[in-house]
């Protein structure tokens, strides 16, 4: 796991600076302290520069940039190949390639060399951005991993071309010009990230995940190497074949990702996905493997017990660290720090707690990342199998009465009527939440059901015509429920989940492995019937029924907890309380193209009515601290 970066003028510009490209690699550090190294082509205005962290061939051989052995292609490298093993043998015997060092970028460096780029992406199983310079051709491609799992960003401009893992890096280049995007401002305050291939900054962009980009003096071209193809059900097939193959294919993704010349530890909160990550990994490793999970003090909170006996069952070397939950107010301002733009998931925070710890003992762990998307976990899509299976039994006039009639009874209302259950139930933003289900009950198309299900600001609805198209409409000809899983896989797990993962435990130089998001492990979930992932009332059913053979019930069918973050309590923080009043009065809202006199209006009304869900109030909240740190 890496940090890279990279420069291409199309037009020259004799006034650049090596050191600059040096700059911009050494904010990099936290993400490669081992080593670093640079490579440069003058005569075609060509400059990378990489910093490493040494998981294969910990020697200097594997520095990179590297250089393949034809001498056409150079590649700066973040991330792995799984199946490097098995590439390197194919080269040998039908090539007679013979590496010259033992890492898995120069066998994907070498097998680009052989079979061309688009071909040795679809060979490769992995995690991965890169920065490609074809001596031949002249150009320079730009590549991402098929789910997302790596980032990368690129500034365009007319004479020149730069990218790097972080915006950070970007924001080191000289007479860069980093302008807050209007568009991006807009999306971030309908799901509380920023989607890609935007990114905070006009010009400045995120490769898609499973994208290439070419740019050469002429042109940029884009290709998709990877789709999840539609589900290609066999009904012939049993249940228990299908249970046996899944364990079998997630087993192999596992014991690909255990090749490493450090040690290998795992993430373990104790739920579904991380317990059974957990248990094939220890069934496969030499040794006891080491776990790590974040506790709390408040029982409310607190999974750690689920956690230790998991760990327990399966014999690992458990670590764990508790917290108060108020002291994680201490890590908020870290946030802007370590996403560099508007980022809203408050799990961020134990995720940099835990990955800290992780990192004191290990390098590499894996992670139950992606089990969720990919398996039906979130109770959201048992929301749209019950809204659908409404649609699909009662006339369209019916769910927009009730609509209409959620939506007669003034706001006010619900927020006075909640008043008395704030604290002593939990229940926030009572007016929000009702106006909410309003809107979904009166959903049109299967994109306005996503967009109105996952939106964090009901106001914001209503801009949505004045402001820009639907980015959710790919998936109109699906079930409900497969369109909210695609739209999640596309937006959700690559820029929310997976951006968490990536830059909390790149911020402790940790790299995490995630074996569900290996791309046959998610062909094979896809080729399951929705029945063995969503069974009645049950979600991840399949994943919850391999688990069973091993643990109790009592682990496996409890409430989803995941990372829960009384975001409500903070707020009754004094101090944090104060922050808050000074971000909503003095923050320069006009940037971002929102209306001050609006949002101040939601901060008070919440804190008067609490008319407003914590956590739209915190995903302004954070963009303005973010402002405020820029």
């Amino acid at each position: 796991m890496c940090g890279i970066t990279g420069v291409f003028f199309l037009k020259k510009d004799k006034n650049f600076n090596l050191n600059s490209l040096k700059e911009m690699t050494s904010s990099l550090y936290h993400r490669g302290p081992d080593s670093y190294g640079y490579w440069s082509s003058v005569e075609n205005d060509i400059y990378f520069g990489h910093r490493r962290l040494s998981i294969l061939d910990l020697s200097k051989h594997g520095d990179q940039p590297m250089t393949s052995s034809c001498g056409r292609y150079v590649i700066t490298f973040n991330g792995e190949i799984y199946n490097f093993r098995e590439l390197s043998i194919e080269l040998h015997d039908k090539f007679g390639v013979n590496f010259k060092n033992n890492t898995d970028t120069i066998v994907f460096l070498e097998l680009i060399s052989k079979l061309g780029l688009m071909k040795a992406l679809e060979k490769s199983e992995g995690m991965f951005a890169f920065g490609l310079w074809d001596k031949k051709e002249k150009k320079l491609f730009l590549g991402r991993d098929r789910l997302g799992e790596k980032p990368l960003f690129f500034y365009k401009h007319s004479k020149y071309i730069v990218f790097s893992s972080e915006l950070k890096a970007l924001c080191k280049f000289p007479s860069i010009d980093l302008t807050i995007s209007r568009r991006s401002s807009y999306y971030y305050s309908m799901l509380g990230y920023i989607p890609a291939p935007y990114s905070i900054y006009e010009n400045t962009f995120k490769v898609l995940p499973s994208e290439v980009i070419s740019f050469d003096r002429e042109s940029i071209k884009r290709n998709i190497y990877y789709k999840i193809t539609k589900n290609k059900i066999n009904k012939d097939i049993s249940y228990k074949t299908c249970k046996k193959e899944l364990h079998d294919i997630i087993e192999q993704s596992i014991k690909k990702m255990l090749i490493a010349d450090v040690e290998i530890g795992c993430f373990l909160s104790g739920g579904i996905d991380s317990s059974l990550v957990a248990l094939l990994m220890q069934r496969n490793a030499k040794k006891r493997i080491k776990t790590f999970s974040v506790g709390f003090n408040e029982n409310e909170y607190d999974e750690s017990g689920f956690a230790k006996s998991v760990a327990e069952k399966i014999g690992s070397q458990h670590y764990e660290v508790k917290v108060n939950i108020d002291d994680m107010l201490n890590e908020v301002e870290n946030i802007a720090n370590i996403i560099d733009e508007p980022f809203s998931d408050s799990s961020i925070i134990p995720t940099t707690i835990v990955s800290k710890l992780a990192a004191s003992k290990v390098k590499v762990v894996l992670s139950g990342d992606g089990g969720d998307e990919i398996f039906l976990g979130y109770n959201r899509y048992s929301f749209a199998k019950r809204v659908s299976k409404l649609k699909s039994k009662s006339p369209d006039i019916f769910r927009k009465l009730i609509s209409k009639g959620i939506k007669f009874i003034p706001p006010w209302f619900y927020d006075r009527l909640s008043i008395p259950f704030q604290k002593i139930l939990g229940v926030h933003g009572l007016s929000h939440k009702m106006n909410k289900l309003s809107n979904i009950l009166s959903y049109e198309s299967n994109s306005d059901f996503y967009k109105k299900l996952n939106i964090f600001d009901n106001d914001v609805l209503s801009e949505l015509s004045k402001k820009e198209e639907d980015i959710f409409d790919k998936y109109h000809d699906m079930n409900l429920i497969e369109s909210v899983q695609r739209n999640d896989i596309d937006f959700y797990l690559p820029n929310d989940i997976l951006v968490k993962v990536d830059r909390a435990s790149m911020f402790s130089s940790l790299e995490v492995r995630s074996p569900f998001l290996n791309h046959k492990v998610v062909n094979k979930a896809f080729d399951l019937p929705i029945e063995f992932k969503l069974k009645n009332k049950i979600t991840k059913y399949i994943l919850k029924d391999l688990l069973s053979d091993f643990f109790p019930k009592s682990i496996i069918h409890r409430p989803k907890m995941g990372f829960a973050i009384p975001i409500e309590r903070w707020m009754e923080n004094k101090k944090f309380k104060s922050t808050l009043d000074e971000i909503f009065h003095e923050s320069g809202w006009n940037q971002f193209g929102w209306n001050k006199k609006k949002l101040l209006n939601k901060w008070l009304d919440y804190k008067k009515y609490g008319s407003s869900t914590p956590q739209s109030i915190w995903m302004y909240a954070m963009a303005g601290l973010w402002l405020k740190r820029r």
